[in-house]
């Protein structure tokens, strides 16, 4: 029994090492650093270096640190551009820090100007945000291991060649597995889906599903959890895209673009709300039928976790036969309960809100099975990202991003302001290892308070830890060897951990930190109280330039967020709309909306939880803005519920009073950012809903209730904007 349990952790292990990229990057990183050290071994190697070998290592190591910190998950002639980018900038950067050093007011002028312009790349895009960091961050580093001794040339020049190295070792190792990281992020995905519909079956059960407040609460969580999903996707889209660019005749990546228009599909599915639960659990509590769709969404649940497993080992997906057996299970029961209610004529609601439920969720296992059984869809996914280039000259971007309301902009100054703060008063309090505040305000000023203030939270706690656990082991280790093997494991954690568990990476960082010091000049004892101190101090500036320096309050943002949500609503509706009258596709200008649309709900639900961890005295109208959330959320699942069943209907066009109330139903989502709601022109709308309900049966039945609550939820948005709006311009919360 032993050795079988042993047999399988080994297994595990040798799984997470061949699938997991986290592990990867670490493996990666570890390796490129193990050969830096080669010089260490070798004194003749760099001869015409006049630092000693052991210092040309580590600055060799801190170029791989630096490069691997902000590389870039691209195909290889995006990695190759964007290596010879950093690697120019990292020079520049680190040959100004070795000219300046001696003079300190040149110095702070010139860390604030190169600061800010760094960080004002990110107008350009995400690569150009990681050049701009990594810049700032071997700025850094040249400051750790400045040496006054030696030529001025030699630091910049070996954490260039550090970085170089890494970046050519990187595309060399990417070009054998070049769709690993794919793999992950649709596996994740698909985890995340799960997630979802586990989450989501709680509208069903006995608990949640029979109080108001239990559905309220189910809402707000999968709300959440669409953040994630939305992340997943978008990760998903761009690694996809930039694979594309390189080849569109690839059969694993038509393989992989297929799972992720399954993906999409299902997202759409699960996020679809037909009908009112709460009225669903008045109208069948007393049956069993609501518990079969709990334990169906528990077992799509299992399901879409499997394919991710599956798609992440490289393995086929099997379908789960108990799924089949559980779908017609409750098909028989739906049956049976139409047969007991005399519900044979179709015209109640409620029954056919059920039946739509049922029929949305069947086509998620058709969606599975249709992965288990043939090859996915292959039709490629295109360069969709291009009409968001700008085609304007890089200069003229930089310009129309300098203004008071640009996230950048107010990003950049922040940063370039805290970072000469930093610097000033390591300068004035004579801090001799005070660069450690210059790189905390680095690594912690985020764009948002929330963001900045759960960063210096893990930060700090993971350096007390990192503290703790190496003091005892610097004590009890003296040899070079044994302290280079430590610090390329603390490098090698330090990878794996840093997108999964930022707290725990702090911690690998820290002892990083520390054996480098100690290999560099004997000082890691020394720094430690020097690093807690500086820590704090760094985070604190942080916080500060955060709440002082353009502040950003997420309540400003809610009625732009709003907007732009409703103007990517009423598109996403008219394209559904359209599809009634020609037939079910999944064209990319349909995909296209529809993402945007999602990722837009998932922006202002970001937007309300980072407003959740403000200042109490910045929040402002929080159960308005709540609500406002709340309604945003189910506007876009009930536009969904109507796409999962979009299909070609008989005489839709001819059918004039449907097109009516179709039209009606996009200008109040078109009317709902107005400021003023026109009661007479209201009324009559609803009227037309009710009377033209009350001769209807069927599917058409239903698509007409839809239309009612996209109408009904678009009147609580304008209702609560106009309090939003009326606040935002009458109080002055900076």
């Amino acid at each position: 029994m032993q050795t079988s349990n042993s047999t399988f952790i080994f297994k595990t292990t040798l799984r997470k090492l061949i699938s997991d990229s986290n592990t990867h990057s670490g493996l990666r990183v570890f390796i490129a650093m193990a050969i830096t050290f080669i010089p260490a071994l070798n004194s003749n190697l760099f001869s015409f270096f006049t630092q000693n070998s052991l210092h040309i290592s580590i600055s060799l190591c801190l170029g791989v640190m630096a490069s691997a910190i902000v590389e870039t998950d691209d195909n290889y002639k995006g990695r190759g551009k964007f290596i010879a980018t950093i690697v120019l900038c990292f020079f520049i950067a680190s040959s100004s820090v070795e000219l300046l050093m001696p003079y300190p007011t040149l110095f702070a002028l010139g860390l604030f100007i190169s600061s800010f312009s760094f960080m004002m790349l990110a107008v350009l895009g995400t690569h150009y945000n990681k050049v701009g960091f990594g810049a700032v961050l071997i700025a850094i580093y040249t400051m750790i291991g400045h040496q006054t001794a030696t030529n001025w040339f030699e630091q910049p020049l070996l954490l260039s060649i550090g970085a170089l190295w890494y970046g050519l070792f990187s595309i060399v190792w990417n070009f054998y597995s070049p769709y690993r990281s794919l793999r992950e992020q649709l596996a994740q995905l698909f985890f995340s889906l799960s997630r979802y519909q586990q989450q989501k079956s709680a509208l069903f059960n006995e608990k949640e599903g029979t109080s108001k407040e239990g559905i309220l609460s189910v809402r707000q969580q999968l709300a959440i959890q669409n953040i994630s999903t939305m992340a997943r996707l978008e990760q998903s889209k761009r690694i996809i895209e930039s694979r594309f660019q390189i080849c569109q005749k690839q059969k694993e990546l038509y393989k992989l673009n297929g799972y992720y228009c399954i993906a999409e599909q299902i997202h759409e599915r699960i996020s679809a709300s037909q009908y009112l639960y709460s009225q669903l659990e008045n109208i069948f509590g007393e049956s069993q039928i609501l518990e079969g769709y709990h334990q169906l969404l528990l077992q799509l649940s299992e399901d879409c976790y499997q394919l991710g497993v599956a798609i992440n080992d490289k393995k086929k997906y099997r379908h789960s036969r108990r799924l089949k057996w559980t779908i017609n299970a409750l098909s028989d029961q739906l049956y049976l309960l139409k047969q007991k209610l005399q519900f044979f004529d179709n015209n109640n609601e409620s029954m056919q809100a059920l039946q739509a439920i049922y029929e949305n969720l069947q086509g998620i296992d058709d969606l599975l099975l249709s992965v288990s059984q043939t090859k996915p869809n292959e039709a490629p996914i295109k360069e969709i990202e291009e009409e968001n280039r700008s085609t304007l000259s890089v200069p003229r971007q930089l310009l129309n991003a300098m203004k008071a309301t640009n996230p950048v902009f107010k990003h950049a100054v922040r940063i370039s302001v805290s970072l000469s703060v930093a610097f000033v008063l390591q300068h004035l309090l004579q801090l001799p290892q005070g660069f450690w505040l210059v790189l905390t305000v680095l690594f912690v000023c985020q764009p948002s308070f929330s963001e900045t203030r759960k960063r210096l939270i893990q930060r700090s706690i993971g350096t007390l830890l990192g503290i703790l656990l190496g003091y005892p082991i610097l004590l009890s280790i003296d040899g070079i060897f044994a302290q280079v093997i430590l610090l390329l494991l603390s490098a090698f954690l330090f990878f794996n951990y840093l997108r999964t568990n930022y707290s725990l990476a702090m911690i690998f960082i820290t002892l990083f930190v520390m054996f480098l010091f100690n290999l560099l000049n004997g000082t890691g004892m020394e720094i430690l109280p020097a690093r807690i101190g500086e820590t704090l101090l760094g985070g604190g500036l942080s916080i500060l330039a955060i709440t002082f320096i353009l502040p950003d309050w997420q309540f400003q943002r809610f009625p732009t967020l709003v907007n732009q949500l409703l103007l990517l609503s009423g598109r996403y509706f008219k394209q559904v709309s359209l599809q009634y009258q020609d037939g079910r596709s999944e064209n990319l200008n349909y995909r296209m909306t529809r993402f945007k649309t999602f990722q837009s709900d998932a922006t202002l639900t970001s937007a309300w939880q980072s407003m959740l961890f403000e200042p109490s005295s910045k929040q402002k109208l929080t159960k308005e803005v709540y609500a406002l959330v709340n309604r945003c959320d189910a506007l876009v699942s009930y536009i969904a519920a109507l796409a999962s069943h979009r299909h070609k209907m008989d005489d839709f066009e001819q059918n004039r009073a449907l097109q009516n109330l179709i039209n009606a139903t996009a200008k109040q989502m078109s009317s709902a950012n107005s400021r003023k709601v026109d009661d007479a022109e209201l009324v009559s709308a609803i009227e037309t809903i009710e009377n033209y309900k009350a001769k209807l049966s069927g599917e058409t039945l239903l698509f007409v209730e839809q239309l009612r609550l996209i109408a009904f939820t678009a009147l609580d948005i304008q209702l609560l904007l106009q309090q939003v709006n009326f606040a935002s311009k009458t109080t002055d919360i900076r």
